[in-house]
């Protein structure tokens, strides 16, 4: 038995205990608010309950999910159960080797909650499997910087496919419970998108359609990835019987004599006080939907973020007010996106890493290995000038024809884009040029020299195709470089490309037990961020698929830990130990 599961034990042990109180009718409805109902706020209101403590989640939205539902809902866990079951040994010096690589030479503070999220995601993981959370595996799916010591590939778990009909009547009230899409695992993204290239890829996409399509016509309401994760979360709280209120936003926390004690929050019924005594919990998002603060903190004007409509900043706000310190507000979750309108975006993944693609800015050039991690490609198209012009991704006719895209697949989409001047299509790469306003003579070298490159299956210039990540969104059956096609089937097309982002990733500042921390780097009593609501444990990096939602699910678990020693008045422990 680990250490904290030894310590949460004990808190179990103190849980039972104090059962007779509530049945006596001593009772309060809750004592532990928790602000937000993605996978931060969910797992926290969870392991809560687990522990003893009675909470209440609010949800400004009508909908409850958060971005997780609408993710693709996997978590980045190294040393996982799942690993282990399939007999794939994780070195955790390993793992803890890689992060800290990532992380460079930062705090002792920051090196602890790096340590926290490595020691205890996996019992964090293993908590929701015992509350009857199925887990599976992405085997394939390698660690986003490869050629980093201690990386590996198969550390990404995700929630089995569920029917939504198990959530009764809340199933309707879920984000995205409309949408009708099939339930695929993570590793069939890339499936799907090569369905029309061999018979294999073909048969497995047609297989999950039509087995999607007769689940449907049965009744039933199947759900996968992020929506998958959502539900089963939600199905565990509602067995626990945790309330949760819509349409409720957080106005501002109560902080008396130094702690926090609830919140105002407001609804369609008025403002009222949630007196909260084991704490609060802000799990509500970051700012990435608030142009006021994105200027503030982040000196942006143009922003292109994929972040739901209700990441406005609430949390931060309420915590800055009482003295709450922030760090690394400047970053985010950047993800390279295709403009589809004014208002809407194309998450550019597959787009990137398959032959017959390549990415160029405002004069022409390439400018980077396009199939790398998007956090990195999103990160270097802002710095080099991605924001002020526009660079585009140059296809060929052959590309759109073999693979398949959820935007640029659609000729309804394309002639839409075309129509607003976010895709151009052209009979040569000289005329191409022209109409995206590049110097022809640039983009013409530009393209030969890259199929240069990959009719000898190797990037000279920014080595792409060269690791497992580059090749795991490209196509293995094209040679001699899976990520490396030529651009010579006309028509050619060029999308206009954006350094979009999946939300802010730096925010309230915390410690190893996701305290809210002040300027003086004091915790404030009673406060807990997580997720998106606080700075990310990987500083400016992202290790793998799944590590924003692993690690908000972990430091959401953490807050609950912690506020209930603290409520409960248990012992202390150690952290846990991989």
């Amino acid at each position: 038995m680990t250490a904290l599961s030894s310590y949460a034990f004990q808190v179990q042990e103190i849980a039972k205990q104090m059962r007779g109180c509530r049945m006596a009718g001593m009772d309060i409805d809750f004592d532990f608010l928790v602000v937000g109902s993605g996978a931060a706020g969910l797992v926290g209101a969870i392991g809560a309950s687990i522990m003893g403590l009675r909470p209440l989640i609010i949800e400004k939205a009508d909908v409850w999910g958060g971005t997780t539902a609408i993710s693709g809902g996997v978590l980045w866990i190294p040393g996982n159960d799942v690993m282990a079951r399939d007999g794939d040994s994780d070195d955790a010096q390993g793992a803890r080797s890689y992060v800290n690589a990532l992380l460079g030479d930062v705090t002792e503070r920051e090196m602890a909650k790096a340590e926290a999220f490595l020691a205890n995601a996996p019992e964090m993981a293993r908590m929701l499997a015992g509350e009857g959370l199925n887990w599976i595996r992405s085997r394939k799916h390698p660690d986003y910087y490869p050629h980093v010591t201690g990386s590996s590939v198969g550390r990404t778990l995700e929630s089995a496919q569920v029917d939504g009909r198990m959530l009764g009547d809340r199933f309707h009230t879920m984000r995205a419970a409309s949408l009708d899409l099939p339930a695929i695992t993570s590793d069939q993204f890339g499936t799907v998108t090569r369905a029309k290239t061999a018979p294999g890829p073909l048969l497995e996409t047609a297989l999950t359609v039509g087995r999607y399509k007769v689940r449907r016509l049965l009744g039933q309401k199947p759900l996968g990835n992020g929506r998958a994760l959502a539900a089963s979360l939600m199905k565990i709280a509602m067995a626990r019987g945790i309330p949760i209120r819509l349409s409720t936003r957080l106005i501002e926390l109560l902080h008396t004599d130094g702690a926090v004690t609830g919140a105002v929050v407001e609804s369609d019924h008025g403002r009222e006080r949630l007196d909260a005594l084991a704490g609060v919990l802000l799990a509500a998002g970051g700012f990435a939907r608030n142009a006021a603060l994105r200027k503030e903190l982040q000196d942006r004007d143009r922003v292109w973020t994929n972040a739901i409509p209700e990441d406005e900043g609430d949390a931060y706000a309420a915590a800055s007010a009482i003295g709450a310190d922030h760090e690394r507000t400047d970053d985010c979750w950047w993800m390279p996106s295709i403009q589809v309108s004014p208002s809407a975006n194309g998450l550019a993944l597959g787009l990137r890493a398959l032959p017959g693609s390549i990415v160029v800015n405002a004069q022409g050039r390439r400018y980077m290995n396009e199939a790398a991690s998007y956090m990195s490609t999103g990160k270097t198209m802002f710095e080099n000038g991605a924001a002020d012009a526009d660079h585009w991704l140059i296809m060929d006719g052959k590309f759109l024809k073999r693979y398949i895209f959820a935007e640029l697949s659609q000729k309804g989409i394309r002639d839409q884009m075309m129509a607003q001047g976010y895709l151009k299509r052209a009979a040569s790469i000289r005329e191409l040029a022209i109409q995206c306003g590049l110097d022809p003579n640039v983009l013409e070298e530009t393209v030969e020299r890259f199929n240069t490159f990959a009719r000898e299956g190797q990037d000279l210039d920014f080595g792409r195709g060269n690791t497992d990540y580059d090749r795991y969104w490209a196509d293995p059956n094209h040679e001699p470089n899976p990520s490396l096609g030529e651009i010579r089937h006309s028509p050619y097309w060029a999308a206009v490309l954006r350094p979009g982002d999946l939300g802010t990733n730096g925010g309230i500042k915390t410690d190893e037990w996701a305290r809210v921390l002040d300027t003086s780097e004091r915790p404030i009593t009673g406060l807990y961020a997580a997720g998106n609501s606080a700075s990310s444990p990987f500083g400016r990096t992202y290790p793998g698929a799944g590590a924003t939602i692993a690690a908000a699910s972990t430091f959401g678990y953490m807050a609950a830990m912690h506020a209930a020693k603290r409520h409960r008045n248990a012992p202390s422990a150690p952290m846990a130990q991989i």
